[in-house]
């Protein structure tokens, strides 16, 4: 008989330390913009034009401009640069300047959330089974096991694959939720405990929340139905709830086995228990 792959609890991905941001791109544009509109308010205001004075401000503004830049920002706005670069090329290029918010945002927690994934995942052993199962998620299922069967390891496994993709503008990528169902609080509706654990790696108002939401980039993982089964949580309301306001976003729950199964989440594929080869490589692991 088959042992069970780890019955200690799983850890949660949480947040990386951020360091002091930079001011924003969205700054030196409304300087630009500013400076333009004074430009054209000079003109207007003005009957004869002093083309040697405005010359001689011009130069000395951008001799400024240069100081700030190289001096006070030697990184010349590094970070907000490759945010920029890793943006999904399949948002339509005419329309991007009224999304790029939301893009933004979307990408920023992407990239907090694999710094915090990276360090859970390398230590542990994926099993042969994850892979195939990465496209369930993009429509949503139920995933059961044993347990201490990989069932968080899975879901820390396709969200750290579905947000690599989705920083590379990649097609199949999604934004993917993480949220362990043993920390929901009573208080709290499902929409309210998403936005919370989303807004813990990026700040996002509520606002832009449910456009991210109705997005179609979205995958939710919910962790552990079976942790629900002591406590008042109105779970089914609150699904349906959260369907009914955002049709496009796919859950999928994980629930142990040998507990009642969740219905309504699409198929129900079973992890099953690790091969021996798994098995021997999570020994040689155990003993580092």
């Amino acid at each position: 008989m088959t042992s069970p792959i780890s019955t200690e609890p799983q850890p949660e991905p949480r947040p990386p330390a951020t360091a002091a941001a930079s001011p924003s791109l969205w700054l030196y544009f409304v300087l630009l913009v500013t400076a333009a509109a004074l430009t054209w308010l000079a003109f207007a205001i003005q009957g004869r034009t002093d083309w040697p004075g405005l010359l001689v401000n011009l130069a000395a503004g951008l001799v400024g401009s240069v100081v700030i830049l190289v001096v006070i920002d030697r990184r010349l706005r590094a970070s907000e640069l490759e945010v920029l670069r890793r943006f999904p090329t399949r948002t339509t290029r005419g329309l991007a300047w009224l999304v790029f918010p939301t893009k933004r945002t979307g990408s920023r927690y992407v990239q907090r959330l694999l710094v915090a994934l990276e360090p859970l995942v390398s230590t542990k052993v994926e099993r042969a089974r994850f892979e195939q199962l990465e496209d369930k998620v993009r429509a949503g299922f139920v995933l059961l096991s044993g347990a201490g069967e990989g069932k968080t390891t899975w879901t820390q496994v396709a969200a750290r694959s579905l947000g690599r993709k989705y920083l590379d503008g990649d097609p199949e990528g999604r934004i993917p939720i993480l949220f362990p169902m043993a920390s929901w609080l009573p208080d709290r509706t499902l929409h309210e405990a998403l936005l919370e654990t989303f807004a813990s790696f990026a700040k996002c108002p509520r606002k832009r929340f449910d456009r991210i939401l109705a997005s179609g980039d979205v995958v939710v993982l919910l962790d552990g139905y079976d942790e629900l089964w002591k406590r008042r949580v109105p779970f089914w309301e609150e699904v349906k709830r959260l369907r009914s306001r955002f049709p496009k976003v796919a859950l999928t729950v994980t629930s142990r086995s040998d507990k009642p199964t969740p219905t309504d989440f699409g198929e129900v594929i079973s992890l099953g228990s690790p091969s021996a080869d798994e098995l021997d490589a999570i020994r040689r692991r155990n003993r580092r």
